[in-house]
């Protein structure tokens, strides 16, 4: 691995664990009414601007609510310009980032100095921001001190050392200052920020104009609702109780009334009309803790230099279109797989991986993103192998024809495919008994690879299940869309899920569970069909949706001997539908010692890792190798053919699907 990757990787790590344990402290309550009053607030934020300029300016100060950024950066330099001031001190501001205020500031003539360490790092760099709460977490310690002075030494403790003793002469200097806010109560007008290096009570007390910019969505109703965002933010961003500092600024202060000026720019530029979006106002919920970012498998490889534009990271996207356009939103899209785990650590859980998917197809229609033919065309391509398996095999071993299906259709030649097998799963089921008096009724669902290139695990699985006692059936059935999802083709998956959902909603009417072979299709059918289609059927379909291993949970429970050691691979997708992987309780029960891998996405995502992600996909799977050889020459299980197809080329450890394991295990007809 390249040393910054490891870098980021480890940071992110550091970060992670620690917020790990504090989150798991928190009451699940206050996330609840964070959410809530998040949600409340994203539809008062027009009459909560309007709350907050009374307030602000009846305490004497001065409100902005700038359209754009143009507007915002402007007002901030005629401010600076009126007050006569030639020096101003920032803290770190994502929205001042947006704005473009530095670049405004300097083209007229001022001088600007960020005191936030990593932006001062930043900003003698000459590079932009790669993380909103570290924005030079990508930079090692020598990197650094070479930026800062040439006999610099480059230990953390001399490079913190020398930027506090530059700092210092610019503080008693300052003219003005500039801050950015964590959140902003309409009812009073009170800015709170919180900092771990003390800057902000500096900016924000010893220039004589004082500036808060800060975007609409900062707004909460009161004081209390503005506390509780602050207390999840950094409990979520850096794993603490409470940052060293935390500093509320109020119009109503003395200082206020005694020489100093005090001025709240709030930023709509596009928020506001978010706000009314269906689809993408639930961005506006983010409150800035950068928790997507530590589990983000294609942000740990590259970082925010590349994931982003001025917002970077998973929750960037979303933040992008909002305030910059389709177009720039578009430029770094495809860095999503649609792993889903962002959602998972996010603390008001925002459905990032559906907000990305909407991006993506406003700008496939704008003409902004354009789907790769595998992507649109993934069903059809392994429906026509399987109708012809010999000449597709032939195509598979050679490598001239490989070569070309790499121009034409976009699989990578390095990736290791499976033979197409000679008998399809409906032919294979034919052999499947029924019992005479079922413990319960199963409709297989399988998705594309089970169907067309692992038929032998669905028809093993109906072989367990009719062991079981169980009558099981197979309903003509689709693709679950996934890659259609993940590449923005919204109508076309939209189409795909009402398919499948009349077919499925028949064999539910007739008393059947729908048993799901993948995880990603468990997930499409209980979290995503509902909310494309909308729809009752839908919903019912998602109520009687279970994994396979959960369905035998229910209907058998099971107990076993000593079985001896596995490790276990848990999909990404499986994390979102359990909070406790149903797989792991049964292999438990069965017998064996469970080894868990926790290094989150594997790094295949499906066609994105066949076709045009396979160097980034090899790359993200480099942790979970490493964690898979800490551990030992154990098999490896997986409830995901995607999965077991990517650990089966990058680990020497056998790989095997959960299907296939207990078939052997539970017993035969």
């Amino acid at each position: 691995m390249i040393r910054g990757q490891d870098l980021l990787r480890k940071s992110l790590d550091r970060v992670r664990s620690s917020r790990g344990v504090r989150m798991a402290e928190i009451n699940p309550s206050l996330l609840r009414e964070l959410q809530s009053f998040r949600d409340r607030n994203i539809g008062m934020l027009a009459s909560n601007v309007e709350r907050l300029r009374r307030a602000v300016e009846g305490g004497g100060g001065h409100f902005y609510l700038a359209r754009n950024q143009s507007q915002a950066a402007e007002y901030v330099v005629d401010i600076v310009r009126r007050s006569g001031g030639r020096l101003i001190l920032k803290t770190k501001s994502m929205t001042t980032e947006e704005i473009g205020l530095n670049h405004a500031l300097e083209s007229a003539g001022l001088k600007v100095v960020e005191t936030d360490m990593g932006e001062r790092v930043i900003q003698l760099t000459g590079e932009k921001p790669s993380h909103i709460l570290a924005p030079a977490i990508h930079l090692t310690a020598a990197e650094i001190s070479r930026a800062l002075s040439s006999d610099l030494e480059p230990s953390p403790s001399e490079i913190v050392k020398y930027v506090r003793n530059d700092l210092r002469g610019y503080f008693l200097k300052a003219d003005v200052g500039v801050t950015g806010a964590n959140a902003i109560s309409a009812e009073d007008g009170s800015i709170l920020i919180v900092t771990n290096e003390g800057n902000e009570r500096l900016v924000t007390s010893i220039p004589k104009t004082y500036i808060c910019v800060a975007g609409v969505e900062k707004i909460a109703s009161n004081i209390y609702e503005a506390l509780r965002t602050v207390e999840v933010q950094i409990n979520s961003a850096t794993g603490q109780r409470l940052t060293t500092y935390l500093t509320i600024v109020s119009p109503l202060a003395k200082e206020f009334r005694n020489g100093r000026d005090f001025h709240l720019i709030i930023v709509d530029n596009g928020r506001l009309e978010a706000s009314r979006d269906v689809e993408l106002s639930e961005t506006l919920r983010c409150i800035r803790c950068s928790a997507c970012f530590n589990v983000c498998p294609t942000y740990r490889i590259v970082g925010g230099r590349l994931f982003g534009h001025i917002y970077t990271g998973p929750i960037g996207i979303p933040w992008t279109y909002i305030t910059a356009g389709t177009e720039a939103a578009a430029g770094f899209s495809h860095l999503c797989i649609s792993c889903g785990l962002c959602m998972m650590e996010c603390p008001v859980n925002i459905d990032i991986p559906y907000l990305i998917s909407v991006v993506k197809y406003r700008a496939v229609r704008s003409g902004s993103f354009r789907p790769s033919f595998l992507a649109r065309n993934y069903d059809a391509i392994l429906k026509t192998a399987s109708r012809f398996p010999r000449l597709a095999n032939m195509a598979l071993s050679n490598t001239f024809t490989r070569a070309l299906m790499e121009r034409l259709v976009g699989i990578d030649r390095r990736r290791v495919l499976p033979p197409i097998p000679v008998e399809s799963i409906p032919k294979l089921f034919k052999r499947v008994r029924r019992p005479e008096n079922p413990v319960g009724r199963a409709a297989l669902f399988t998705d594309s690879l089970i169907m067309y290139l692992y038929p032998r695990l669905g028809f093993e699985a109906a072989l367990m299940l009719s062991s079981l006692g169980v009558d099981v059936s197979l309903p003509p059935q689709r693709g679950s869309g996934m890659p259609l999802i993940q590449s923005g083709l919204l109508d076309m998956a939209r189409k795909v899920a009402a398919v499948n959902v009349e077919t499925l909603t028949q064999y539910v009417d007739s008393d059947h569970e729908i048993v799901c072979l993948e995880p990603t299709a468990e997930y499409m059918l209980k979290k995503v069909y509902p909310k494309l289609l909308k729809t009752a059927e839908a919903d019912k379909v998602a109520r009687r949706t279970r994994s396979l291993s959960e369905y035998i949970l229910r209907i058998a429970g099971h107990a076993g001997g000593r079985m001896g050691r596995v490790i276990y691979h848990w999909p990404c997708h499986g994390r979102e539908v359990y909070d406790h992987p149903p797989t792991r309780l049964l292999l438990e029960r069965l017998g064996f010692e469970v080894h868990m891998l926790d290094t989150g996405c594997c790094g295949m995502a499906g066609v994105w890792g066949v076709g045009l992600g396979f160097e980034m996909s090899s790359m993200i799977v480099g942790e979970v190798r490493e964690a898979v050889e800490s551990i030992g020459d154990l098999d490896v299980v997986t409830d995901s053919t995607v999965c077991m197809m990517q650990l089966q080329q990058f680990l020497r450890n056998r790989v095997i699907h959960v299907a296939s394991l207990l078939y052997g295990i539970i017993g035969r007809p």
